[in-house]
């Protein structure tokens, strides 16, 4: 035995070893320091302002959220994330250094993903309270504890994907609480889903692309509208609707000095199995795919807003468009971010700030 640890080959795999561990350590290393330099880049130290992650309990869980702004005295956003349970809490850093001068911005993962997921999995494991009207009430006892805590009478509401059903619920249900109302790439109805193929066979026809399994999975989904085989029929349509932007969120994910263990353990079961993942929040998808957002009126209260990417098939511009027509509002508008797709705010982070600021500044007058 003591002989073979002599042999050249055990020393070459020694080499080879210790050689894979060093990479290993400094690519550690590297990490560090680049999170280091974010966190230096990013951290707001102002004399007024705040930089802190918290829990606080909305609707008996304790829920996560990450404050951030340079003056606690203005006024205050309430991003919505996307998904359902698209947790971005630790990515928001990226555009958000844009808005925190003037505004205080207040991600939160909501319940059933991300932080706040693993900090209730012991009482609530598989998300059985994880619905859509409790979301309406959580984000309500959120609001209460915003306005108390920062002395606010109202809040800025600002959803993205997902959570403009969330954000557009809400506004309309409590105008007295909500200063305005901003919809990045607004959820209509999955109806679109439809268009969005009949799209996408029209250029593939043209470019003289074989459309069999596209076609096949547009049947399948037509008899049975499954979110399973939603994407399953994306996987064919999205060909033909790339973006002109395409964002690496991975990198940002990586780069984040806000990013915790909580955040990379939710990341990656977003990677394993998916109808493991998708059966989690289960009742939030089926109320999704069922939802229509005109159902829940569309005479607003307060200024509305829409910032929607020109390659945005996820909920396709066309939809946006005609439900920012469809709407009254006291003010409304609409804004195209030229290339841009699902994601604006992480395509074009400084343009869609100056985008959202030019909105609030004439809501907000």
């Amino acid at each position: 035995m003591f002989q073979f640890l002599r042999h050249p080959i055990w020393t070459i795999l020694t080499w080879i070893l210790r050689v894979l561990v060093s990479l290993i350590v400094l690519l550690i290393l590297a990490l560090l320091v680049v999170r280091l330099i974010s966190y230096h880049k990013h951290h707001i130290t102002t004399e007024n302002g705040i930089d802190e992650g918290i829990f606080v309990t909305l609707g008996g869980q304790e829920q996560y959220l990450l404050i951030r702004g340079k003056d606690t005295s203005n006024p205050v956003i309430i991003w919505l994330h996307g998904g359902p349970s698209g947790s971005d809490a630790y990515v928001n850093y990226t555009f958000d250094e844009h808005l925190t001068d003037a505004y205080t911005l207040v991600s939160w993962d909501q319940r059933g993903c991300g932080r706040t997921y693993f900090r209730n999995q012991d009482s609530d494991p598989n998300n059985e309270s994880a619905t859509f009207e409790q979301a309406q009430a959580d984000l309500d006892e959120l609001v209460d504890y915003i306005r108390d805590r920062f002395k606010t009478d109202k809040v800025i509401i600002v959803g993205h994907s997902y959570g403009t059903m969330l954000g557009s619920k809400y506004a309309l249900d409590h105008p007295d609480k909500v200063a305005a109302y901003i919809g990045v790439g607004q959820v209509v109805s999955f109806e679109s889903e439809i268009y969005s193929y009949e799209d996408a066979l029209f250029k593939a026809n043209i470019l003289g692309d074989d459309t069999t399994q596209m076609v096949a999975a547009y049947e399948t989904y037509q008899n049975d509208p499954s979110l399973t085989n939603m994407l399953a029929l994306r996987q064919h349509v999205s060909k033909y609707h790339k973006p002109e932007i395409q964002t690496n969120t991975i990198w940002m994910g990586v780069a984040s000095p806000y990013m915790g263990i909580d955040d990379i353990r939710w990341f990656f079961k977003q990677l394993g199995p998916m109808e493991n993942y998708l059966a989690l929040n289960k009742q939030l998808y089926d109320y999704v795919l069922e939802a229509d957002v005109r159902d829940y009126g569309t005479d607003y209260k307060v200024p509305v807003g829409f910032i929607t990417g020109s390659c945005d098939w996820t909920t396709p511009v066309k939809y946006s468009e005609d439900y920012c027509e469809l709407i009254t509002a006291p003010q409304k508008q609409f804004h195209l971010m030229e290339d841009c797709g699902h994601a604006p705010q992480y395509d074009l982070p400084e343009e869609f700030c100056k985008t959202l600021r030019s909105m609030l500044d004439e809501y907000l007058q």
